[in-house]
């Protein structure tokens, strides 16, 4: 891992990229094929490294990149991305993103995500690293068409382990909000400061590095309240089985599931688990995890 190059001499970045998803018409047989990327706009050190088909099914798998991997203090970074009807999009990262130290200025991520009619979603991003001195704010809103559906997390790790790294200076703000035809859904937030007794103590993160949320919105025809139960109940099953500090609930028509650990691999094998799960008994999709997470 490079250095962070000295606060006098970064020139904060201000990055933005905007991705829009459509479905594709066979001219020949008129109907919907595969997904397609028919629109990117990158400013800055954002962009596309690549859109893959991986799928039978024509779902457009898209790396997005940061290539100088992380945020530093005054950068503002910005993503918009929206799927359209009937469209299936898979949106991931090569690496874990991380949050430098800061000189003392504000570093910001703001992600918004909007699913039309039938669309559906999946946000994949690796885990974010929070360094210590780090001064960030994060904000991400997913906004659903009443049939969309979503499947996304986000995945947090306190300090560098490998260094023996607490956060003990700082400050770090994230706020996710979900809504469906306006209506809001889901409202999370997090509030951690540098040496706060939250991040020690057993009410909080009881002295825990990895946290992680997990969101999952089912297709229209997927949202009987029995059909939900049962998803809950494979779900949990499904954790018993890994043996990981998983839980999982129903809020207002969301699955939501968190991870509080040690390790932040476990929290995304456990996470793409569940995706695995729900990807069949809601699309009878196979997997087909990110091809970057193999390399």
């Amino acid at each position: 891992m490079s250095a962070l190059p000295s606060p006098h001499a970064h020139t904060p970045w201000q990055a933005r990229l905007e991705l829009g998803f459509s479905t594709q018409v066979d001219s020949h047989a008129s109907t919907l094929s595969r997904t397609v990327l028919h629109h990117r706009k990158s400013i800055g050190p954002l962009r596309v490294q690549k859109a893959l088909w991986p799928e039978p099914t024509g779902v457009c798998h898209v790396i997005m990149i940061h290539p100088p991997a992380g945020i530093a203090g005054g950068d503002e970074l910005h993503v918009e991305v929206a799927v359209g009807q009937h469209a299936h999009a898979v949106l991931t990262t090569p690496g874990a993103g991380k949050w430098y130290k800061s000189d003392g200025r504000l570093a910001k991520q703001t992600i918004h995500l909007d699913v039309d009619h039938d669309g559906f979603l999946e946000w994949l991003p690796q885990e974010i690293m929070l360094f210590d001195q780090a001064i960030a704010q994060s904000k991400t809103t997913i906004t659903l068409h009443e049939s969309a559906a979503f499947i996304g997390w986000d995945i947090l790790v306190i300090g560098r382990k490998a260094r023996d790294e607490n956060f003990l200076q700082g400050h770090y703000h994230s706020h996710l909000s979900l809504l469906r035809q306006g209506r809001l859904c889901i409202d999370d937030r997090l509030i951690l400061n540098g040496g706060d007794r939250w991040l020690t103590s057993p009410l909080g993160l009881n002295g825990h590095s990895v946290s992680g949320m997990m969101l999952a919105v089912p297709p229209i025809h997927r949202r009987d309240d029995s059909l939900l139960a049962q998803d809950i109940q494979v779900l949990r099953d499904l954790i018993m089985m890994m043996q990981m500090p998983l839980v999982v609930t129903l809020l207002d028509g969301v699955l939501v599931a968190r991870y509080l650990g040690m390790d932040a691999r476990q929290a995304m094998d456990g996470f793409a688990g569940i995706r695995a799960k729900l990807r069949r008994r809601w699309f009878d999709l196979n997997e087909e995890l990110p091809r970057i997470w193999r390399t």
